[in-house]
């Protein structure tokens, strides 16, 4: 499959697990395992400072008020794995939209999860996300702002591996993005586009990508314990760094790329009725203009703000929390990248039904059975070889 695309690739501690009571091991956050009924929340490690306000803000309405929760959170693919595995669980929030498919394969997610999700501003499910951004030291002292900055000698890049972090897929979808629309705009065409970008990634794979963390949070906790010139991360994260008193500077490069963070109700619940019932209240809840605003003020852009061009819920926050949020020029996505794949190599989608996102990971981050005769995406094989 895409034999065209993908051919040219070659120019800590795991995170916070529940206890078995179903409280969450860290002593400042508040018990939210007790009530009548239990949901178990298996998600990424970054929202983590999110639902602990959601999960507090749904405990309070009549929905939620006798709704215990126990969390997991850790890198999205090996939650995803873990959740395939049958680990009890009754809602997922993951990095990427590729680990909520695994489920829909295992059976355990149902095929039209995206759909008719009540206040639902993305049509797939994503109450929140972000856009990449570049974390750097206190005064920017390498002048980082731009993409190709960070190619720049002796800089040294922290990003998570792709093969268990969405983060990971994220922070490298976005200057892939911006160097191939860059070359389009140059004159070039799809495919020699491709080839650059590509190109470009190899060389900031390979010669800057020093610390390769399991997760997006993990990768945080590195470069706060001093590794690494620059950060790659989540704008969330890097409001989370600055609220916290880290000494960093952040940005949004002019061309950035939009985060999607979807949730999924799963019927490997530990329920013995098999009653999904409540965990679909709960889902419906984080697309509520309450939690819109719990999750815009611990830094996340809420789904009205992420997919249109207003900043309606963040424009409603106290102005330190509002002005935390850098303002975007450039926001490229997964459906821009999909639109180009297929075009260049229609056999990716040739009856018109498969998902953006599959398309992009065909192309880009798939991985290969061994003997399969498949051929790993494009940035997998980069990684395979640096």
């Amino acid at each position: 499959m895409g034999a065209v695309l993908v051919g040219v690739g070659l120019v800590a501690a795991a995170g916070v697990a529940v206890l078995p009571g179903g409280t969450v091991d860290d002593p400042d956050v508040v018990d939210v395992s007790s009530g009548d009924q239990r949901l178990n929340l298996v998600a990424y490690a970054v929202p983590k400072p999110g639902f602990e306000a959601v999960i507090r803000g749904f405990r309070g309405t009549p929905d939620g008020r006798d709704t215990g929760f126990a969390e997991s959170y850790g890198a999205s693919g090996d939650q995803s794995r873990k959740v395939a595995r049958h680990l009890p669980t009754d809602i997922v929030n993951f990095s990427v939209e590729p680990d909520v498919t695994r489920l829909v394969d295992s059976g355990q997610v149902a095929e039209d999860w995206r759909d008719d999700v009540p206040g639902d501003e993305s049509g797939r499910s994503v109450p929140f996300g972000s856009v990449v951004s570049v974390v750097t030291r206190e005064g920017n002292p390498h002048g980082v702002e731009t993409w190709d900055d960070l190619l720049a000698p002796g800089i040294e890049v922290i990003s998570p591996n792709p093969a268990s972090s969405g983060s990971a897929k994220w922070n490298l979808l976005a200057p892939y993005a911006s160097w191939f629309f860059q070359a389009l705009d140059g004159g070039a065409d799809r495919q020699t586009a491709h080839d650059e970008a590509l190109g470009k990634l190899t060389r900031l794979v390979g010669e800057h990508f020093t610390v390769r963390p399991k997760s997006g949070r993990e990768a945080t906790s590195a470069f706060e314990g001093g590794q690494g010139d620059v950060l790659l991360s989540y704008e969330n994260e890097a409001i989370e760094l600055a609220r916290n008193g880290a000494a960093v500077d952040y940005t949004v490069p002019d061309d950035t790329f939009r985060i999607e963070n979807p949730v999924a109700v799963v019927d490997t619940t530990d329920d013995p009725d098999g009653d999904m019932a409540k965990a679909t209240q709960f889902r419906d809840y984080l697309f509520t203009p309450a939690a819109e605003k719990l999750w815009a003020a611990e830094g996340f852009r809420p789904g009205p703000d992420l997919f249109t061009d207003s900043t309606d819920v963040i424009d409603t926050l106290p102005a330190e929390q509002r002005e935390a949020f850098r303002s975007l020029d450039t926001v490229h996505t997964i459906d821009d990248l999909a639109e180009v794949f297929r075009d260049l190599d229609p056999d990716l989608d040739p009856d018109g039904n498969v998902a953006d996102w599959d398309v992009v990971d065909a192309v880009l981050f798939t991985r290969a059975k061994p003997g399969s005769g498949d051929t790993d995406g494009a940035i997998t094989t980069i990684y395979k070889a640096v």
